[in-house]
């Protein structure tokens, strides 16, 4: 399979009126949160999210009880201009491709700080998998563990993401549909948390709708999804020397 997944694609949807506490339909276009970069109709390529996908769950989830795996790749040594090979060759392969999927869309300041010609830092990528019905607790990232610029990648199905701010006087929920990027630097990083809340099925915005409110009930299935980070100086060592 081969491609670009379809612009205006979301999973199997039902039209059922949301129960009276579901809130509004969740965005399916970038809220205003300064640093927060979402455009729903870039996806990856669907053979490279399939093949990186796929890899995935038959080299890390070997097993049903585990659900994230972290990985690392250090910075180049002051002797090396060449950035080491600590990810697997099909992540590297990603990260390619999103700095050129990106590149049009981000600020050049952005995306220098998210690719790098020779990265200075050490990368962390956080991979996680998600069954209908779990989610993760809203938070920032660790201020002291990781810098600015993270990216995250949505593989196998949709959720929304929900998006308060430190105040917690403005909250949006944000549809990412499987294949789609999401970027978050500045403000967004660092003074929204982000969250995804324990559901089988999100109320989510589509246009063609009849509902009132213009949303529309998403299943959820398995979910993967791919978070790369810059470590701080010495966040990469673990132990003592």
């Amino acid at each position: 399979m081969d491609g670009t997944r379809t612009e205006n694609a979301i999973e199997p949807h039902f039209k059922l009126s949301p129960p009276p506490d579901t809130g509004p339909a969740a965005l399916i276009d970038a809220p205003p949160i300064p640093g927060l970069f979402f455009t729903p109709s870039l996806r990856l390529p669907a053979d490279l999210a399939d093949s990186v996908m796929n890899y995935c769950l038959k080299t890390f989830f070997t097993s049903a009880n585990i659900n994230q795996i972290m990985l690392f790749c250090r910075a180049p040594s002051a002797e090396s201009s060449t950035a080491p090979s600590g990810l697997p060759p099909l992540l590297i392969s990603l990260l390619d491709v999103l700095s050129d999927i990106l590149r049009p869309t981000l600020p050049p300041d952005i995306h220098s700080l998210l690719f790098p010609t020779v990265p200075t830092r050490a990368r962390q990528a956080i991979i996680n998998r998600y069954d209908p019905g779990e989610g993760i607790t809203p938070h920032v990232d660790l201020l002291k563990r990781f810098g600015d610029g993270i990216v995250g990648v949505s593989f196998g199905s949709g959720c929304v993401m929900q998006f308060a701010s430190s105040s917690e006087d403005q909250t949006y929920g944000v549809y990412l549909p499987e294949g789609s990027i999401i970027v978050m630097s500045g403000d967004a990083r660092y003074k929204w948390s982000h969250g995804i809340e324990k559901k089988t099925m999100d109320y989510v915005q589509t246009p063609d709708t009849s509902s009132a409110d213009g949303g529309r009930w998403v299943k959820r299935t398995m979910r993967m999804s791919i978070t790369f980070r810059w470590l701080l100086p010495g966040a990469e060592v673990v132990g003592s020397a």
